[in-house]
């Protein structure tokens, strides 16, 4: 082993942290075996739901493309552990980069490959359950404009494999997922399927168009009634008035995905082609050009502003003083932890995993409501 330098499951060095949630942290880590750069996510084994192995091996038995490979799972000392494809930025990231609004045309490009990749998700017989803008990233490199899907770690199996026998409804559910998306059946406390991946889907897409949901930012005394309340607004809200705005077709597809039944197949293939109506109606292709990859380019007869001219010399001297200051980074309580293998002396684990109270609901936090009939569409 290298001296200061991790190692997880032999071969995977442990490098810089990219991100932390509220089911653990995500390094870069670099294959030594290949030079590869890989995605490592570690997860307390005593956290209070455990998910990275069930979502790792979820992910292993996927197949289809936006889908991350997964090379290494497992558990070391007290981290559970998941090695996985390296990938870009979410489209969270990317739609605050892009002042928080996406055009119809990169709204439409991205909800084409979203379904496609809840299709594929789907057809292998699970759900996803926490469908929001932080689960979709974009690939690296020569993939940059392919759309992954991740964080599997509250799906489920919805069928059989073999039999293709389906889950049994049930309204004694809690709400799972993420409150700004979550279906309207699953505010109401009943069993997930399709359908509400589906819901959380358009929920998602409006959102990307219109930079907000008009449920963001409600004020309530506990969770539980600000739960209600983002359901009732959910209710009371027409797909037309939620989807002002934005291409009718939108609606139309918010209004069928409201009305799927329990066990029903979405049309994958219906919602697709009010994508394509959106596209000749609008006069854009497929072509996976997006609002990042083509900034606003400067009319050619506006006048260029000169800058004003710079001591260079000071600029270049301030520069370099800034790189020499810059202290190298400190190695982090896990570094130390994983290097040194003190796992029965290890036990501040709050000071490594600080965790994030967001939006994301966790299985077992709240059960609401009795179901409800929907029309059939």
């Amino acid at each position: 082993m290298e001296s200061g330098r991790v190692r997880v499951a032999g071969k995977y060095l442990l490098q810089k942290k990219l991100g932390a949630g509220s089911f653990g942290d995500v390094f870069l880590g670099q294959n030594t075996e290949t030079r590869e750069e890989v995605a490592i996510k570690l997860e307390d084994t005593q956290a209070k739901f455990p998910q990275v192995l069930a979502e790792a091996k979820i992910m292993s038995l996927l197949k289809g493309s936006g889908i991350p490979k997964v090379y290494w799972y497992g558990t070391e000392g007290p981290f559970n552990i998941m090695v996985l494809e390296l990938l870009g930025s979410s489209l969270e990231e990317v739609f605050n980069k892009c002042s928080r609004k996406f055009t119809v045309k990169t709204v439409i490009l991205l909800a084409e490959q979203i379904l496609t990749r809840i299709e594929t998700v789907h057809s292998q017989n699970y759900i996803h359950r926490d469908i929001k803008p932080d689960n979709f990233l974009l690939g690296s490199g020569k993939k940059s404009n392919i759309l992954y899907i991740i964080d599997f770690g509250l799906s489920k199996k919805y069928r059989d494999n073999t039999t293709k026998q389906h889950i049994k409804f049930s309204d004694k559910r809690s709400l799972t997922g993420t409150a700004r998306y979550a279906s309207i059946n699953s505010h109401m406390g009943n069993e997930q399927s399709r359908r509400d991946d589906i819901e959380a889907i358009m929920y998602m897409i409006i959102y990307l168009h219109l930079g907000t949901l008009p449920w963001q930012g409600i004020s309530c005394n506990n969770k539980k009634e600000k739960y209600r309340m983002i359901m009732d607004m959910k209710l009371s809200l027409t797909p037309e008035q939620l989807c002002r705005d934005m291409p009718c077709e939108i609606a139309s597809m918010l209004s069928y995905a409201k009305n799927l039944r329990f066990e029903e197949s979405p049309d994958y293939n219906y919602m697709k082609n009010q994508l394509m109506r959106i596209s000749e109606k609008e006069g854009f292709t497929f072509d996976n050009k997006f609002d990042w990859n083509n900034p606003p380019s400067t009319p050619k007869n506006k006048k260029k502003i000169p800058k004003k001219k710079k001591n260079k010399s000071k600029a270049s001297i301030k520069s370099i003083g800034e790189e020499i200051k810059e202290p190298p980074p400190k190695e982090d309580e896990v570094s130390t932890c994983l290097a040194t293998k003190r796992w029965p002396e290890f036990s501040d684990r709050d000071k490594i995993f600080s965790k994030i109270q967001s939006e994301r609901i966790s299985p077992t936090e709240i059960t609401t409501g009795d179901p409800k009939t929907c029309l059939i569409f």
